[in-house]
């Protein structure tokens, strides 16, 4: 009789996977690259989890008492790779809790996995896999074709459940190579078999661009509008989807743009979501808010197809073109879900629900022969690319998903290969460096060795508040950069932060991994973090009074969705009073005397003013300004400060409150600006200065080969 054979023993948390005989790290079936201190450390604190591994035990294991080494340095620099290849926060730790001089706990919970292999010769091991053994018998004069018909169903029975257990063979990827080398802001890559057009932002403005699928260098295409968005691309690589940012009455229109060359056809106006061509060719699928739409290739026969629970983005096609997936944004939580509706708009059903990669993923894409769907998800402030395997039968048990990227770059924006080998993506490891200006010098670096947007300083001009790149953390420093203080922890994503009149307390709003932005405060020396309105769905650029007894905030998400628009908070009675008319706009600003409040209005064309005393708006722009950016008092309030962004010519502007004269003050033409989570910011010193972070970031296409039975 054969014997069970063992096979490695293996311990899974969360996504990890450690093999003691293999001696690999994975995640999510990926290996991860592992030195062997931190190996070992981890398989001591996974020996005994939830128990205290002192730092001797370490020592005795890792060093022995003939090496020379320093051991606390040594030991913490391993600590801290395993940590980094967890992707865990020592602060705030989901596996390896540090418990000061004494030792290391592991803290997740653990499973191990024993796994044998079984021999079919093995009546009983036969039994347990569902499959008859033969056995000698003598042979009937007719069939019983009761039993027969028992027989088969037992079969079939035992065949669907070896496909039910059975998984998809092993996603393999084999490398990287590096497409693009021009170190642009890019996004949204469309192949067409030999080159890949993509969207870049330069100088301020969004284009289309093109490189071979092999590398090389990047030129721009010719449209007839400045600000495009790229859609998609048709089946055959004859035409481009491409989207006018900024069109008529402050729509977006969908164009055809013919490649390589031709003259580009309005199809539909207005655009706004997103669109894709179906897999013939024939049709568009487009949406506008939750609704999507079918239409032909020519925008003509426009018909509804179905609508969903939000903002639809991400539209694209099964390559059967029977299924449409897409994704969803919930305002009230600013998460997102993948899901899938029947061509007909029937069906439609939560792809993956309940799981975590789900909460902030996009862009996704089938593979041409239709076998995995490639998407993009994000976890805090890393991005990486995820291959979702289709079901092979329809008794088979749903696949999870196979994790393609891990670090140390965000990857973004996945596009498979039209031959379903490679999987081109954005690469990127964003940092920004913060700009000066002052008249007859230009622009100079302000603490250039700070990777930070959002500045704010205090009244005193003694101390500022920034919020650091990548990693979206509020810190608080004199304005030399000493004495620095991190406000906030690893749980929450902070932005836009204002320093109360006192100094003593700084309002910033913030997101979590589960929620949208909701406006916090926190004390100057962290020791008070809270939020500002306990229920509120969002809560927007806050912004403190003159006298420090009021914020004024937006209550309406980026898609102005909500019944609120602007209000103000009582700090001492913490009510709440709405601002009349203020449902269309966003950024609120006081000014230093109290007297008005700014805004932006809704398509970014124009700044508006509300007279406290009156209770009115006024637009204090007389004409549109391309597309104004972060508003900024100066500091004695006679003039407003803000950036034109989306243009040919951008630049820094203020505007004189008293007669409304604008003012050309700064030229940022030919500075590569840093694109955050709301654009490219903008702000004041406090001796009024423009401030603008320069884009230092390391941002190319790249391709992964991969392995995909």
């Amino acid at each position: 009789m054969a014997q069970p054979v063992a096979k490695p023993r293996q311990q899974r948390f969360g996504l990890y996977e450690l093999d003691l005989d293999a001696r690999e790290l994975r995640k999510s079936g990926i290996r991860i690259k592992l030195q062997e201190q931190p190996f070992q450390i981890l398989a001591m604190l996974l020996e005994r989890p939830g128990e205290i591994v002192t730092r001797d035990e370490l020592q005795k294991r890792l060093w022995p008492a003939d090496t020379f080494v320093d051991f606390d340095l040594s030991l913490n620099s391993a600590v801290k790779k395993l940590r980094q290849a967890l992707n865990d926060d020592s602060d705030n730790p989901r596996f390896i809790e540090t418990l000061y001089r004494r030792g290391y706990r592991f803290i997740g919970p653990v499973t191990e996995i024993e796994r044998f292999a079984v021999s079919l010769s093995d009546p009983a091991a036969a039994r347990l896999m569902s499959v008859p053994v033969p056995i000698a018998t003598a042979q009937p004069k007719r069939a019983n074709w009761k039993l027969i018909a028992l027989g088969s169903l037992f079969l079939l029975a035992a065949a669907a459940a070896v496909l039910w257990l059975s998984s998809p063979g092993q996603v393999r990827v084999l490398g990287y190579r590096q497409i693009t080398h021009d170190g642009q802001d890019k996004s949204v890559i469309a192949p067409d078999g030999e080159r890949l057009y993509f969207l870049e932002f330069e100088n301020d403005q969004f284009k289309i661009a093109q490189v071979s699928a092999n590398g090389g260098e990047t030129s721009f295409l010719s449209i007839p509008f400045s600000n495009a968005h790229l859609a998609g691309i048709s089946p055959d690589g004859s035409d481009l989807l491409v989207a006018h940012l900024k069109g008529e009455g402050a729509t977006r229109a969908l164009w055809s743009l013919p490649l390589p060359a031709g003259t580009p056809r309005r199809i539909l106006d207005p655009y706004v979501n997103s669109a894709a061509y179906s897999p013939d060719g024939r049709q568009i699928v487009f949406s506008r808010g939750a609704e999507i739409f079918l239409s032909n290739a020519d925008g003509s026969a426009i018909g509804r197809m179905t609508t969903a629970t939000g903002d639809v983005s991400g539209l694209a096609f099964s390559p059967d073109g029977k299924r449409l997936r897409f994704f969803t944004s919930d305002p009230d939580d600013a998460l997102s879900q993948m899901w899938e509706v029947r061509r007909d708009g029937s069906g439609m059903k939560k792809i993956l629900p309940g799981n975590r990669l789900t909460a902030f993923s996009c862009c996704g894409h089938w593979t041409r022969d239709g076998k995995y769907y490639i998407f993009q998800s994000t976890d805090g402030t890393s991005s990486n690319i995820w291959a979702l395997p289709e079901k092979r039968h329809w008794f088979s048990r749903t696949p999870d998903p196979v994790q393609l990227t891990n670090g140390p770059l965000d990857f973004q924006f996945p596009a498979p290969s039209n031959d379903g080998k490679k999987v081109f993506m954005v690469g990127s490891q964003p940092r920004g460096e913060v700009l000066r200006y002052q008249a007859g010098s230009g622009f100079t670096p302000f603490l250039p060795s700070l990777s930070a947007i959002d500045f704010s300083f205090s009244p005193d001009g003694q101390w500022m508040s920034y919020v650091t790149v990548p990693d979206f953390r509020l810190w608080r420093s004199r304005i030399d950069g000493s004495l620095a203080l991190q406000l906030t922890n690893s749980s929450i994503f902070a932005e836009l932060p204002r320093w109360s009149p006192d100094s003593k307390q700084i309002v910033f709003m913030g997101r979590t991994e589960t929620s949208n932005f909701h406006a916090y405060v926190v004390s100057f020396d962290a020791s008070d973090l809270h939020e500002l309105i306990p229920g509120a769905t969002v809560g927007f650029d806050p912004g403190w009074s003159p006298d420090g007894k009021s914020i004024v905030l937006c209550l309406s998400d980026m898609a102005f969705r909500g019944e609120q628009g602007i209000a103000i908070f009582d700090v001492a009675s913490q009510e709440l009073t709405d601002i009349p008319n203020s449902k269309a706009y966003f950024s609120p600003r006081w000014s230093p005397d109290g007297k008005y409040i700014a805004a932006i209005t809704k398509d970014s064309s124009k700044i508006v003013l509300y007279d406290m005393a009156k209770q009115t708006w006024t637009e204090l722009t007389r004409k549109p300004v391309d597309e104004v950016g972060y508003p900024s008092w100066s500091r004695d309030g006679q003039y407003l400060y803000f950036d034109s962004i989306f243009t040919d010519s951008p630049a820094f502007f203020r505007i004189r409150i008293p007669d409304g004269k604008l003012e050309r003050i700064a030229e940022l033409r030919g500075i590569r600006r840093l694109m955050a989570n709301f654009g490219s910011w903008a702000g004041l010193a406090p001796d009024d200065s423009p401030l603008v972070v320069r884009d230092i970031s390391n941002k190319e296409i790249y391709a992964l080969d991969w392995q995909a039975p």
